[in-house]
């Protein structure tokens, strides 16, 4: 299948700066950092979906309370240092 882009001067000049560098296709180039990227944003997209479904269910959740207290223990250890 065949899409067409926009893409500016610059970007057009790196991707065949690096298509040149492996000895590839513009067309090549473009496709794969197209797949990486959306590998990457949907992988990103599903680990945040289950961590949201993760704190909607409580799992892995620390009360700000006990954050703060192991905060401010912290923060006494590091000024007793001092």
């Amino acid at each position: 299948m065949n899409i067409s882009l926009s893409i500016n001067e610059e970007t057009v000049k790196r991707l065949d700066a690096i298509a040149a560098k492996l000895d590839r296709t513009r067309s090549w180039v473009a496709t794969e950092a197209m797949e990486q990227y959306l590998s990457y944003h949907e992988w990103f997209v599903r680990s945040v979906e289950e961590a949201l479904a993760d704190a909607d269910a409580g799992i892995g959740m620390v009360p700000h309370e006990q954050v703060m207290q192991e905060m401010d223990a912290r923060i006494e250890r590091l000024k007793q240092r001092l």
